[in-house]
Formats: structure tokens, sequence, C-alpha cells
């Protein structure tokens, strides 16, 4: 029944509240922490809380009196109060709750009051509170106007909680600096709506910075042309987001993407010339100083905040563009130093101080010595790791300001890893904090673009407790209070949803949620096959089916659309495993209709219609997803990248829906027979396979190799400076010309072809590359399958050359003696005119491999999920 329920999912009916009910599994209340007699539902935890057995009456209807507030400080507050009562359903509501506020220096006029706060009238400083619910009313204290509106804001939680019992409470910020930092330039661009819900939303949590990663989604006035014009912040709604937000007592610090990651900009033609490479802005180019100069101060005018992030991180081509011959003469760190030296002048002119990424400083250490004392470092890493001191040792040893940036990622991902993002926080900010840390920046990154933010709220709140509490003695309450905060909700069972979700990420063939099986083909081209590994689909169905149970039964009364959210990715999970099976079946009884066709016609014909009835069905169900899906996306992002995160949804569509024809019109031609076409020629030649191909890979050249084909006999690169293990936009030199190492994912399943990456064969040599991390058993064999003459080599050493076959290709079996550890292969694969330019690779009969991106490992029991 309560799958019947999510499945309205794909019927344009979105999850409603009173859904929970279906199948409401409440969870015990767990044991309060510190001096509570229950868990105090407040979120962040506060820092000191103590209850009493007093029964208290928790309600929205308030009369405010203030003592020695200004008038406005007075409006203002009561404005927050009355927006946040007229979401509340007061109909159960009796009487009326006096509520005090005052400032800390007044608190001895209320001697019952002093007597418990004056202990922490140092500790609470600037942002803190205090507040204590007893008799018939609540009085809030505090050094600001700031720390009264937090203290609201914990009051705004023990009231919709329907909080019952007397407390106190002393309260202040672990961090100065709370930060949440949102990628929109990747492809979800938030309409100003969207963001002034967010706005909202984060200052209950007490978050009082927000600012966004921005390459070429804005419209400076000065460059107005190179936003997308159905996707961009201009000016003015920048100014009117920093005005908004101020109500809310935070700030937008602003960023813009300054030297790096410029590709976007750079690829039109009236900015072209301002590249030293195709994806670094030049330094030294007068058009690109005068570009920055521009548009850096405009936003600097627009963003609320003292800081502006120019960026400036990964920089992987620093020196390899057209200034090369300069950068190596004074050196690639003066060269950048001098750039941040050049950004940081713009930013001094419009009051603004600096932060950067703190990566390249990391990997040239003598930067911070070109720079000034006063720029903050923005130390990154996203991975659950033990130890921090990678990111933090180098700025904290040296003196110098950083914060730390934990990070949830989307990232090529189906949704992001709730397991990784909430240990990288809590370990992150733990460490930051005792080296001096002076802020909390979690940055939540869209690379791949397919994204809601509805999906990424547990990250912002687990965020949003570590930036204010760092202690540990919370920690087992969170996820009960996470589900009374985000959701009014007396279980947890959206949590509980989501981390049976996330067990997916340790299957093969779902793992570290990686969206490749979502972009993988469904439907074979015409004259080739489809390989699909299904041995894991029993297992990721039982799991998504106790997802959704646990989703149906989340009793979330507010801010539902995160429940969407993650129906529609159990949705789209459930869509991809139904599809790899009836595909494959379908691909069976097409074959068993041939074999049928010409003595039992009408048998084979029947198959046929119902093969095309089972098709449409299935187009159906995509149709409705993908019309969903854009439902969601509107709901928060301007249509910007909607057409190509959609795209997989349309291809799927078509693909079933030409198939589905081809059956049904075969089916129902006239005649006493039935030609059937072959398989690979209607996109049927679909199989099973119990074996992983290896289908991501960085792959570069084609290097011509001119009428003999030889293959090139360097290893990664004809020059020294390049020969080495590559990384993705590595380059490779050959003959005096720079080749790039290239991302690529298969979508076939198996054969990879080369023709279709590269282009028109000619005589040439493709390179592809792989690193596989051995944690199990020895890894002993091989098996490529590759053009007559192609070499392997693992760890530097050849070890085959690959046979040419008389009748094609087919898998050679390659011995190996690789033991725990990692280790690198490299194929060279050359374009020969007597076979097919594509290639395959496995590893032995029964030997699972899982990988992020092109570094595979063995499937042992110590998976490593790799933030990427």
């Amino acid at each position: 029944m309560i799958r019947q329920i999510l499945f309205l999912l794909f019927q344009f009916v979105l999850l409603q509240p009173q859904l929970a009910v279906a199948s409401g599994r409440l969870s015990q209340v767990l044991p309060a922490q510190n001096s509570e007699a229950q868990m105090l539902p407040v979120l962040p935890y506060p820092q000191f809380v103590a209850q009493t057995a007093g029964v208290f009456n928790y309600t929205s209807n308030i009369a405010f009196k203030t003592t020695a507030l200004s008038p406005e400080q007075s409006d203002r507050l009561r404005s927050h109060w009355q927006d946040f009562k007229s979401q509340m359903e007061t109909s159960g509501q009796s009487g009326q709750l006096s509520v005090e506020l005052f400032f800390i220096k007044d608190a001895k006029q209320q001697p019952e009051f002093w007597a418990r706060a004056k202990s922490y009238q140092d500790s609470i400083g600037n942002e803190g509170y205090i507040l204590m619910a007893a008799g018939n009313k609540i009085m809030i204290a505090a050094n600001s106007e700031t720390g009264l509106f937090y203290g609201l804001q914990s009051l705004r939680q023990l009231t919709r909680a329907e909080w019952k019992h007397e407390v106190f409470i002393a309260d202040w910020p672990a961090f100065a600096t709370r930060v949440i930092f949102d990628d929109i330039s990747r492809g979800p661009i938030s309409k100003v709506g969207f963001i002034k819900e967010q706005i909202a939303r984060m200052a209950e949590l007490k978050i009082n910075y927000l600012s966004f990663y921005i390459e070429h989604v804005v419209q400076p006035l000065s460059h107005p042309d190179f936003a997308p014009e159905n996707g961009k912040l201009t000016i003015d709604q920048i100014r009117e987001l920093s005005a908004y937000a101020e109500k809310f007592h935070i700030k937008l610090i602003g960023s813009f993407q300054s030297f790096g990651h410029f590709e976007k900009i750079l690829a039109l033609p009236q900015y072209s010339s301002m590249g030293e490479t195709g994806t670094l802005i030049s330094p030294v180019d007068p058009k690109a100083q005068a570009f920055l100069k521009d548009v850096i101060g405009e936003l600097c005018d627009a963003f609320s905040a003292p800081w502006f992030n120019v960026n400036c991180d990964e920089t992987f081509d620093l020196n390899k563009g057209k200034s090369k011959a300069y950068i190596d003469s004074i050196g690639a760190d003066r060269f950048y130093a001098d750039h941040l030296n050049f950004l940081y002048g713009i930013l001094k002119a419009h009051n603004k101080k600096m932060m950067l990424w703190g990566d390249v400083a990391i990997q040239y250490e003598k930067i911070p010595d070109m720079l000034p004392k006063d720029v903050v470092y923005l130390t990154w890493e996203y991975g659950s790791n033990d130890q921090y001191d990678k990111w933090i040792k180098p700025f904290a040893s040296r003196g110098l300001e950083f914060m730390v940036c934990p990070g949830v990622l989307n990232s090529y991902r189906m949704f992001p890893d709730m397991l990784m993002a909430k240990s990288n926080i809590k370990g992150f900010i733990q460490q930051g904090k005792a080296n001096g840390a002076t802020g909390a920046f979690t940055t939540l990154w869209d690379d791949g673009g397919a994204y809601l933010f509805s999906a990424d709220w547990y990250g912002v709140y687990a965020a949003a407790e570590k930036s204010w509490n760092l202690k540990t003695t919370n920690e087992k309450s969170f996820d009960l209070r996470y589900s009374k905060a985000a959701y009014g909700s007396d279980n947890d069972n959206y949590v509980q949803a989501v981390f049976k979700l996330l067990e997916l990420r340790s299957l093969p063939l779902t793992y570290n949620l990686n969206d490749l099986l979502w972009q993988q083909q469904i439907v074979p081209e015409k004259g080739k096959q489809l390989w699909l590994n299904n041995t894991d689909l029993q297992k990721a169905e039982k799991i998504l089916d106790q997802a959704s149970d646990l989703l149906a039964g989340s009793m979330a009364s507010f801010n539902t659309s995160d429940i969407t959210a993650v129906a529609h990715t159990i949705a789209q999970y459930k869509i991809m495993i139904d599809t790899r099976r009836l595909l494959a079946s379908q691909a069976a009884v097409y074959r068993q209709a041939i074999k049928l066709k010409d003595i039992r016609l009408e048998q084979a014909r029947s198959l046929l219609i119902q093969s095309s009835d089972t098709l449409k069905q299935l187009k159906d169900r995509y149709v409705i997803l993908r019309d969903n899906f854009r439902q969601l996306w509107r709901a928060e992002n301007q249509e910007y990248w909607l057409d190509v995160v959609t795209a997989p949804y349309d291809t799927k569509i078509g693909q079933i829906a030409v198939l589905e024809q081809v059956l049904k019109n075969t089916a129902l031609s006239a005649g006493a027979k039935l030609n059937l076409p072959a398989a690979d020629q209607i996109g049927l030649a679909i199989y099973q396979t119990p074996y992983t191909y290896f289908q991501y890979w960085l792959l570069t050249g084609p290097f011509p190799s001119g009428t003999k084909q030889t293959v090139p006999a360097f290893m990664y690169s004809e020059n020294a400076e390049y020969n080495k293990p590559p990384i993705p936009g590595g380059i490779a030199v050959y003959k005096g010309k720079n080749y790039r190492w290239h991302k690529f994912a298969s979508k076939s399943g198996s054969m990879i072809d080369l023709t279709e990456y590269f282009g028109k064969k000619t005589p040439a040599t493709a390179y592809a590359y792989c690193t596989l991390n051995v944690s199990g058993k020895d890894v002993t064999e091989a098996f490529v399958n590759a053009p007559g003459g192609s070499e392997v080599f693992c760890d530097g050493k050849k070890v085959a050359v690959i046979s040419a076959r008389k009748k094609g290709p087919a898998e050679q079996k390659i011995a190996l003696s690789l033991s725990k550890g990692n280790h690198l292969f490299l194929l060279k694969i050359p374009a020969r005119n007597d076979a097919p330019w594509r290639f395959s690779m496995r590893l032995a009969d029964g030997v699972q491999v899982v990988n992020s991106k092109h570094k595979y490992q063995t499937n042992s029991k110590n998976k490593t999920y790799d933030a990427e």
C-alpha cells in the first residue's frame, strides 16, 4: 500500500503530509542530553540548557514588551514573530503569552532572571542570548538585536514543537562566521523568490552569511552580455537580496571566479582573447584586467558582507598557456600572487576584504608570503577523513586567517552523499576550530547540474548545528531534532529514508550514487550491442522499497518539497532498475519471436504486441517522471540548464517510443509472414552479463601515426614535463602539439567506441588511462578486447600486445600479478583498417570492481568513497 502511495508521484500527485499516516512508525524520543528530562527541540542545540518540571504553555499568541530597544528594533522583531504566527495553526491555542525583550545591560532590573543569567553575561557575545520561560512569561536578553532575533528563533522552534516545559537557555555560537555557499553556476540557478526562502529558513538555523559560487550567472551593467539570458542574477536583484537578507541578520558574501574555471565566459567570441588558456583568464592581458575591475567592482557594491571571494582555485593550466615562457622565468607562485595582488587592489578600492580558496596556496607554499596579511584563506576538503591537518596546518602554522570549508556533494551523483557530508562537516569544523579557524564555510556543489536544493537541507542543518555548537553530546538527538525543526514531525523517518537510500552507494551497480547509471544507454544504436550487468537489481530494489516505506511515514507538516525531492530520486532509481530488467527481457522475447515466426506465426505476433504494450507503459512512466522533475526544478530554479538535465529523459522517451512503434508496426503488418529484422537493427541487441567492465577512463589523442600505423613509444607524453600519470585536463605532448586528457564515461555498458568519440577514424593511436586499487585478493588476470597491435601497460611495464584476429577482435586474457596497493593501467589503441576502433577491459570472472570516475578498486569490504 505504501509503495502504491509513493508511486502516485508518477501521476503528478506530490507527497502530502497526510500520506504519512499510512505507515507512521513513531521513533522513540531519545534521552535528552545535559540536564533536560526530554530532548529539547531546538536546532542548533543551545550551549547550556536547564529544564524544570514546571509546565509551560508555549503559544504563538504573544504580547511583546521591549525595554530600551529602539522603536525600529522592536518593530523588526515583532514583525518576524507575526510572520511566524501567520504560518502557525492557532485554532488550538489558548491565552496569550508575555514575552519581554531587553538587552543584557538592563537585566538587573529582572532579579529572578539576573540571578540565573549573570553567570553567562560574558559568554554570549554579540550574537548569543539568554532565554528563560518560567511562571507565565518568557524573558529574552542579549547584547544586540541579532542576539534577540536568535533567541526568538529558538522560541519559534519550541512553540512549533508544542514544548510543554519551563526552560532556561544560555546560548552563543562557536564560530562568529557561519556560511552556506551554494553553487549556482553548474546548472541550477535559483530564482530570487527561492533564494529568499533559503534566507528565511537559514536564519532560523542562525546562519549569518550566504554566498554563491559564481562563474558567469551574474549580469553586471558594464558587461551585460556574458550571462545566460534565462539564468542569471542582475545587480539590482543582488542588491534586493542583500537588503532582504539583512532583515534576517544575514549578509551576502560576494563571489566571482577570477582566474580559473573561466571557460564559459572565454567561450564567447567577444571575450575569447582574454584567455591565458581555454579555462584561465589572462592576468597580464589589459582587456582581461579591465573586465575584472569592472565586474568585481559592481559585485562588491551589490553584496553586503565585508568580504569578497575571488575564488582562484584549481588553476590547473597555470603554466600551460600563452604566458608560459614568462611564468617559467618568474615562477608560477609569483605569477599567481601578482594576479591576486591585482585583485586585492580592486577589492580594497571597494572596502572589501579578500577571500580566496586555499588549494593553490597549499600547492605553492611561498604564495602567502607574497600576499597581504589580511587575506582570508578558504581551505576546502569534502571527504570523510580522520585527520584534516593537510588542509589546516599550512595556514594555522603560519598564523594566517583561514576558514574551514566542508562540503555537501551532489556532484555527478543521483543524491548527495549525506554520510560523507555529515562526517566531513563534523570532523573538519571541529579540527578547524581547535586550530584557530575563524569561520565555518560550508559548501554545496552541483557539478553535473541535475540537482534540487531541496535534497541538500539535511546537510545544511548539520552544518548549522556544528557551526554553532561543537559539543558531541548533542549528536544522538540530531536526527529527531532535525525532523522536528525541518518538518514538524515526531519521527525521524525522513532521515532513515535518506540513509536507507544511501545504502545504494555500496552496490557496484549504484556505487557512490554515481549518475553514470542514469546517463547510460537503454537502447543500443543500430548495429551495436548493449551489455547490462544486472547482478545487483534485486538488492537495489529491496533498498528502494524500504526507503519508500520510511519516506511515506515521514509525517512532514511543512517543507514537503524536501520529501518530494527524495521521492523523485527513489522514483528515478526504480525506473532505472525496471528499465534494465524489462529491456533485457523484451530483447529475449524478440529473440523468441524470431524463432517462432515461421512455425507459430500468431504466437510470435502476439509476443510482439505484448512487448510493444509493455514498452508503452515504460515510456509513459518516463514522461510522467520527466514532467514531475520539470515542476520540481521550476519551483526552485530559473529555466537555464533545464533542457540539459531533461535531455536524458527525452532521449529515453524517444528511444522507447521508436522501439515500441517498430514492434507494433511489425506485428500488425499484413501478410502471412513476419519480416523481423535482426535485433541489432532495431535496438534490441541487449544482453545480460555478470562482468563488470571498466567504463570510465581518461582519454587523450589521437596521435597521428602515418601510413606505418606505429604506436607511439612514449608512456604519457613525449616531453619529460608531462610524462607522468595524468589528471583530468592534463596535457600530453606529441610532435610539439598539446593534447588534453579528457574524462570519458561509456554509456554502452562494455565496449568503448573510439571512432564515435574522436570522430572519423584516421591512422592514429588513442591512449586510455585508469587506476586500480587492489585491497582484497591479488588480481591475477584481466581481459582486453581491442584492435590488434594495441599495447597494455601496467605500472609502467608492457604486459601485453593484443593479437590481431581474422574474425575481428575478441577478449584476450592477460596475466597479471597485482598485490594490495594502487596500480596504473595505460592502453595504447591504434586505429586499424581491418578492425573497429573500440575496446573494452574487465577483470577475471567473479571479480567485481567499483569506481569513482577513472579510479577503480576491487570490491573489498573496505570501500573508499571519493569526494569527487
